[in-house]
């Protein structure tokens, strides 16, 4: 829970002024039954009115102070959980921000999103009881006692001997239930990933067919779900019975000898009126306690989730004052790389090549070869296991990756949209750029005639994931979006795949003519890289050859073999300049 006292020191001034408003609510609940105790056997039984209406008086005047420190109260602990919920999320969406890849894969997505909404809501209920009852419940317990002893100490051993039955019955509580209630955050995390993944992929299982299987698929982490949930309940629903048995059994005992006390004379009836309330007081704060505890224990085990991630490693901070040369471009150096949950291969094994600024480096290779992963190296996400990358001049494991990000782009293979006009979604490229610059790189990636069928233009809305428009569209407005930064280095990473030839040419033409920059350019296609300065053959993460086109289909067999698969053992044989290229 030190996370939690962490942000609990956040709204401190709000927790305070709760705590005295409890304890304000406290005195006035104590003083009650003393004063109808007193209208009772002194005026009541002396046939005082006055006395009786001056006691009453001063009874409603402490109900009308209970009332306005209540409602003071319940603003107090509403603001201060909100409040502390707000910080905490908000600190926690950072540290997502900033975690390591690694770390990312590690967690999951399902998780993640568990951690941020429901973990942090059962932090904020605890942090409203607190503020609502904490202070509150042990004030009257003890309180409560004190009164009961100034009464009669025979009967106060009553309530006494309750509390510490009720206390025992808490912390069994405490022990069986956080170990259950762990399970039933854990098994929300699965119900979460579950769904998460159909969502994204709705339409791959409608188009399969397979929604009785997701059912079924979802049917099993839904019902663990249930099964623990239901389990934890039953057993944390054992304890107030419990305890509503002892208090009220305890009432009993207290009426019983009390009554004998009365008719032996010893003790007067407003006592035993005033006693019976402080018993019920006593073990009413007792039974607020035991649900406190209850939200303690489902609390604790969120703030143990949610110190998992806070704890878990960030990425490292990097020197942030180094000064790029731009006019140097991208250098790999026998870079080698392995993912941290991998089987033992690595991704990437002994790379080089260099892709300056103004040249057009192509990258190839099979699938499973580790194209993504280079992306992924260049853009900083991983470092490499062994080897060097230099970026502008820099070496990128000792620069912050802020730095590098700031002049390069990519357009991703699977690209992301997001909810908003297309005008933002360009715009997100450079968020200061003009309506005439937008439209210059629009027109640069084939996407300004499209954009301007619609009837709202470039303010069109886009829907989630740009669900509104097509493959291509969205290949070209990712396209715009990366080209409006003005990159050193722009990344294409196999993104004219949803293009027919005609379109892609003519953009490959006109990044080629009129971008000035680097491009490395990753594709499954020997089309989109013939116009390449070089290109890079990956094989099994492993570096088969680099040159041109020429000069790799008579030196890289890997390459040949990729050429033939697309175009066929007829082209090959003509080559332009040369003579037959033999197979073998």
């Amino acid at each position: 829970m030190r996370l939690y006292w962490k942000y609990l020191k956040k709204i401190l001034p709000l927790f305070i002024l709760s705590i005295i408003c409890m304890a304000v609510e406290a005195g006035v609940e104590l003083l009650q039954p003393t004063l109808m105790a007193d209208i009772i056997d002194v005026g009541v039984a002396s046939g005082d009115l006055s006395y009786v209406l001056h006691t009453s008086g001063l009874m409603l005047a402490a109900v009308a102070a209970y009332a306005v420190v209540a409602f003071l109260r319940n603003i107090l602990s509403i603001r201060g959980a909100q409040y502390l919920s707000a910080y905490l999320r908000s600190d926690a969406y950072a540290k997502i921000q900033s975690l390591k890849p690694d770390e990312l894969d590690r967690f999951g997505a399902g998780t993640l999103m568990t951690r941020i909404t429901n973990d942090i809501s059962q932090v904020q209920n605890m942090t409203m009881g607190l503020m609502r009852i904490a202070l509150r419940a042990p004030i009257l317990c003890i309180g409560g006692i004190i009164m009961a002893m100034r009464l009669n100490m025979e009967l106060a051993v009553i309530p006494i001997i309750c509390c510490f039955i009720i206390s025992g019955i808490i912390m069994l509580n405490m022990k069986y239930g956080f170990p259950l209630f762990a399970k039933v955050q854990t098994a929300l995390d699965n119900v979460n990933t579950v769904i998460r993944e159909y969502l994204s992929g709705i339409r791959v299982v409608k188009a399969f067919n397979r929604f009785s299987f997701e059912v079924e698929r979802f049917s099993g982490p839904n019902e663990e779900l249930r099964h623990t949930s239901t389990f934890a309940s039953r057993v944390m629903a054992i304890f107030n019975p419990l305890i509503n048995l002892v208090i009220y059994g305890a009432i009993v005992v207290l009426l019983w000898i009390g009554g004998l006390k009365v008719n032996s004379g010893n003790v007067h009836a407003g006592q035993i009126i005033a006693f019976i309330t402080y018993m019920t007081q006593i073990l009413q704060s007792m039974n607020m306690l035991s649900n406190i505890f209850q939200r303690f224990v489902r609390t604790n085990a969120s703030c143990k989730r949610l110190e998992e991630l806070f704890d878990a490693e960030s990425l490292p901070e990097l020197d942030k004052n180094v000064k790029p040369d731009l006019e140097k471009g991208l250098d790999f150096h026998n870079v080698s790389f392995a993912y941290a949950q991998s089987t033992g291969r690595a991704a990437l094994t002994d790379v080089s090549f260099s892709c300056g600024v103004g040249e057009r480096v192509g990258v190839i290779g099979a699938t499973g070869s580790g194209k993504t992963t280079l992306i992924n190296l260049v853009l900083q996400f991983y470092q490499p296991t062994a080897g060097s990358i230099r970026i502008f001049g820099m070496d990128a494991a000792d620069v912050d990756p802020g730095i590098i990000r700031q002049h390069l782009a990519v357009v991703p293979q699977r690209v992301v949209l997001f909810t908003g006009t297309i005008l933002e979604n360009i715009r997100w490229g450079n968020e200061t750029a003009s309506f005439e610059e937008v439209v210059a790189a629009a027109k640069a990636a084939h996407a300004h005639d499209f954009i301007m069928s619609f009837p709202e233009g470039y303010d069109t809305l886009i829907g989630h994931s740009g669900v509104n428009l097509s493959g291509g569209q969205r290949q070209r407005v990712a396209i715009a979006r990366a080209l409006i930064k003005k990159p050193r280095i722009l990344i294409l990473d196999d993104c004219l795949s949803a293009l027919d030839a005609l379109t892609e040419a003519s953009i490959r033409d006109e990044l080629a003519r009129d971008v000035k920059c680097g491009s490395l350019v990753v594709s499954q296609k020997i089309s989109s890289l013939l116009d390449c300065d070089r290109i890079v053959v990956l094989d099994d993460g492993a570096c088969v050859g680099v040159g041109k086109h020429t000069e790799l289909l008579e030196t890289c067999q890997v390459y040949r073999d990729i050429y033939l698969s697309q175009y066929g053992a007829e082209a090959l044989h003509n080559q332009p300049g040369k003579e037959a290229v033999h197979h073998g």
